[in-house]
C-alpha cells in the first residue's frame, strides 16, 4: 500500500504572562500521549516568544499514515505553571485511502451477490464486470454494488469482477459463479 502524503497532527498552545510573574516569564510545555504510535510519528516542537509576552509553543507529530492509524486516538498534552492542572486536547486520526479489501457476499435472499470495500471515504461506486465475456441485461441485473442473477443457468458461469473505488483509487474482488455454487475471493 502507497501513501503520497504525509499525516501532520498540530496542537498549539497559547499563554500570556501577567505583569506579576513577568520575572518568571515560561512557555507552556506541550506533549503528547500517543498509545501505539508511539514508534510510528515524529514529534517536532517550536516555541516562539511574542512582542507580547505571549508564547506560542506548537508540537506537531509528522509520520507516513497508514490505514492501521485511521481512527485512532492521540493526546495532546499541555503544562504551564498558570494552569491547575495539565490540559488535555483529544484528536481522532482520520487517514483517507482507497479500497483495500473488497469482499463479494452472498445477499440473504439468495438472488444475487453484495460487493463491499473497506475504504476511507466509503466506496460510493461499484462496477460489475464479467471476465472476458460481456454481462447479459436479461439473465444479469446490477443496482449499484449489488448484482442478481435474475436466470440462473449454465451459460452465466464465469468471473465476475466488482470494481469499488472512491475519490482516492480503486480495488477489486472477484467472484467465481457456477450454476449450484460459487467462491469469492478478495
Amino acid at each position: 500500500m502507497f501513501f503520497r502524503h504525509i499525516l501532520t497532527i498540530t496542537c498549539i498552545s497559547y499563554f500570556i504572562s501577567s505583569s506579576e510573574a513577568s520575572t518568571s516569564q515560561s512557555p507552556a510545555e506541550v506533549s503528547w500521549n500517543l498509545g501505539t504510535l508511539s514508534d510510528s510519528v515524529k514529534e517536532v516542537k517550536n516555541t516562539v516568544e511574542n512582542q507580547d509576552e505571549m508564547y506560542t509553543v506548537s508540537s506537531s507529530l509528522i509520520g507516513v499514515p497508514t490505514v492501521a492509524m485511521n481512527q485512532l486516538n492521540v493526546q495532546c498534552v499541555a503544562r504551564h505553571h498558570s494552569l491547575k492542572e495539565e490540559l488535555a486536547i483529544d484528536h481522532k486520526m482520520v487517514v483517507h485511502y482507497s479500497p483495500q479489501l473488497v469482499y463479494i457476499t452472498p445477499l440473504l435472499s439468495g438472488d444475487g451477490f453484495q460487493c463491499e470495500a473497506d475504504a476511507n471515504p466509503k466506496a460510493m461506486l461499484f462496477r460489475w464486470k464479467r471476465m472476458n465475456q460481456t454481462i447479459h441485461n436479461n439473465a444479469i441485473k446490477t443496482e449499484g454494488n449489488r448484482l442478481y442473477f435474475l436466470k440462473p443457468t449454465s451459460d452465466l458461469n464465469g468471473l465476475y469482477i466488482c470494481e469499488a473505488s472512491n475519490e482516492y483509487g480503486i480495488g477489486t474482488g472477484s467472484l467465481y459463479w457456477q450454476k449450484g455454487g460459487f467462491h469469492s475471493e478478495l
